[in-house]
């Protein structure tokens, strides 16, 4: 049965809701010899399957809901990307010109260049974002699950008011639909096929590009004013560094089209809050599952997959910790993978919680070594060089740009230990992580330092 039971795993992996099929198979099983003929009789097999789409009058009566509403929105989550939709919802989008949000996993189903693009929602999303998604009165989700973080817990008067914010939500996946909030219109359908018909009846009911009104300027005013807000962040001079120059220094050294994995912390946080992704498909994350130690093995999968692309994985110092032996697969396949380490001495989620719960830091936040960060352990920089990667640790804040520009250049595995200051991410949802932790406490997310 093994070759019927493994063809049964990848069917089920990458139909519906992808996502991973463990099979468990005993030890005698596994070592005993089995029949090819038995696997190549499996080729004749259904390799893929017609997906789902929505019928017409569905997609009249969503077209036609989003065409009355006063202030429509467009929630995007993973699914978009998932389902190669990125292109069809475009299109949807520049007709009939509605703006969109998204969740930290459908970071990058739109440039975030677009015009209409107002970004990731929830705990570390924007006040515009967030204003914005209590302000609608109808809400179109794609792909989304509407998960904890990006909805505020969805505790009301944060992100999402639903109702009287009323819902339609189409996933592949039937229990999806409604589980988070109240849907007014569910549909099963595969992205891709659901956003053609759409796009279809769009076009039918609406001959002609319907104009955005204010929000356009809205969004692009907003972003003027975080840029000039977070500008001094950006651009500081303090070492250790302001994590939100760093992204900003990545972001101005890479091509539009570089991918980037990243792992727990600033690195995923801040990535969605404050990082442009200009092509779909380009940010890899471990989203809610927030696993440490993604990041660094992420970007062997990226490279190897797309070998013609710059790929950099964002992680901190903890996460590179679980599994620093990436770099030896790096090394031994030859892949031009730059590792960058924000490196807050600090398991700094883990050392905000306990700050707030106990007032403790107890093995979370490190003490620097008393010549400073020249000579603070472990080196990351040296731990690289000891697997036959380039490694570099940097001295000064100003030494990030060219240190970027000698790793694209050397076609090599390459690791930057950066130090970082241990801040935050800034917040202005809700999450209550902490009342997980502590029920019976008040508690809020503290600064570790």
């Amino acid at each position: 049965m093994l070759p019927e039971i493994i063809d049964k795993a990848f069917l089920l992996a990458e139909s519906g809701q992808p996502g991973p099929v463990l099979v468990d198979v005993p030890m005698d099983v596994f070592s005993a010899e089995v029949d090819s003929s038995l696997f190549t009789r499996l080729d004749a097999n259904t390799r893929t399957l017609r997906k789902p789409s929505l019928d017409l009058a569905t997609a009249r009566e969503i077209v036609t809901k989003l065409g009355q509403a006063q202030q429509p929105l467009l929630y995007v989550g993973g699914g978009i990307v998932l389902a190669d939709a990125c292109e069809e919802l475009a299109a949807f989008v520049d007709h009939l010109g509605i703006p969109v949000a998204h969740s930290l996993m459908g970071k990058g189903a739109l440039p975030d260049d677009h015009p209409l693009l107002l970004g990731m929602s929830g705990f570390w999303g924007t006040k515009l974002v967030n204003d914005t998604c209590l302000a609608v009165d109808w809400v179109l989700g794609l792909g989304t699950r509407f998960k904890e973080a990006d909805c505020s817990s969805w505790y009301r008067d944060f992100t999402f008011n639903i109702p009287p914010t009323r819902l339609i939500h189409i996933d592949i996946e039937p229990s999806e639909i409604g589980r988070n909030f109240p849907t007014e219109i569910g549909a099963v359908a595969d992205l891709k096929q659901a956003l053609r018909v759409l796009m279809d009846v769009a076009r039918e009911m609406h001959p002609a590009r319907r104009k955005p009104g204010k929000i356009a300027e809205k969004i692009a005013e907003a972003r003027r004013a975080f840029a000039s807000t977070n500008k001094a962040m950006e651009t500081s001079d303090a070492f250790p560094m302001m994590p939100e120059r760093i992204l900003a220094e990545v972001r101005a050294q890479l091509p539009r089209d570089a991918i980037i994995t990243t792992d727990v912390g600033w690195n995923k946080n801040g990535v969605g809050q404050q990082f442009p992704i200009y092509t779909p498909g380009t940010v890899l994350t471990p989203g809610g599952f927030a696993t440490m130690g993604f990041g660094p093995p992420a970007a062997i999968g990226a490279k190897i997959a797309r070998p013609d692309r710059v790929v950099l994985s964002l992680v901190g110092d903890g996460g590179f910790g679980q599994n620093p032996s990436a770099l030896a697969t790096a090394v031994e396949h030859g892949l031009a993978i730059i590792w960058l380490v924000m490196n807050n001495n600090a398991y700094g989620t883990i050392a905000g919680l306990q700050k707030a719960a106990y007032g403790l830091t107890h093995g979370t936040l490190f003490p620097v070594a008393k010549d400073g960060w020249r000579d603070q352990k472990p080196n990351y920089a040296e731990i690289a060089r000891a697997y036959g990667c380039e490694g570099e640790r940097l001295a000064s804040a100003s030494e990030l740009a060219p240190a970027l520009r000698r790793a694209l250049a050397s076609g090599k595995p390459y690791l930057l230990d950066v130090p970082m200051k241990n801040n935050p991410t800034p917040t202005t949802g809700h999450w209550n992580i902490l009342d997980i932790y502590a029920p019976d406490k008040q508690l809020e997310h503290a600064a570790t330092d």
